[in-house]
């Protein structure tokens, strides 16, 4: 069956090389609602030449959060295949606690920065962002984009790298629990029956605190 949500687009990407700019990155996050774990971030450039053989090679491409698990998993692949270069980062739960979640997702930004580098090093020309995202520190030229993940992209692969990299690891940090919490399966979100477990067991060395303090007051389900 044929995904009936649009495919993102490299317009934005498009006029940006009309004006000069040959390595523009599109970046997103995935796990800033999450209760447990980290937050991570992905950062990808995609090739500035033969557009429309890109947009056939990644046209599967969509909203992270309209595609199943596995799919995003093998698009991240392919992406990472495609790409000049990319890179991801992550902030600890434990850094989300004492710096709190916007400044979070930042230092995740700055680590996805630094591991682009160590994959193909690029003297990146401009950035294209989730509306949320605040790289301030890179002193680069930047557009956040609200719902960037649908409509742009560079974006949109960017943020198949964060959810992939953000499960893998939540899923490490799990083994080391009981299954009460059923982190394989809700990859750190608050769904009822994590924050049921939460209540009824306590929280673990990797859960928000500043999170669960807002999931304790949410009622038990039924």
């Amino acid at each position: 069956m044929k995904n009936k949500t649009p495919m993102p687009t490299l317009d934005e990407e498009r006029a940006l090389y009309a004006d000069g700019y040959q390595f523009i990155a599109g970046v997103d996050e995935a796990g800033r609602g999450s209760i447990f774990g980290p937050v991570c971030v992905g950062m990808v450039v995609l090739p500035s030449q033969n557009l429309d053989d890109l947009v056939q090679e990644l046209n599967e491409v969509r909203d992270s959060k309209k595609i199943s698990r596995p799919k995003v998993y093998r698009l991240s692949e392919k992406i990472k295949e495609v790409a000049v270069s990319w890179g991801v980062g992550a902030a600890s739960a434990q850094e989300v606690d004492k710096i709190r979640i916007t400044a979070a997702v930042s230092e995740a930004g700055y680590r996805a920065y630094a591991d682009l580098q160590n994959h193909t090093p690029l003297k990146i020309d401009y950035l294209l962002t989730d509306s949320r995202m605040n790289l301030s520190k890179l002193a680069l030229p930047a557009k956040a984009i609200v719902k960037g993940d649908m409509l742009c992209l560079s974006i949109a692969c960017a943020a198949i790298l964060a959810k992939t990299q953000h499960d893998i690891l939540v899923r490490q940090l799990a083994e080391q629990y009981d299954e009460v919490y059923q982190l394989q399966t809700n990859v750190g979100y608050g769904t009822a029956a994590h924050i049921y477990a939460v209540r009824k067991y306590g929280h673990t060395d990797h859960h928000r605190k500043t999170f669960i303090l807002k999931a304790r007051q949410l009622p038990l389900p039924e």
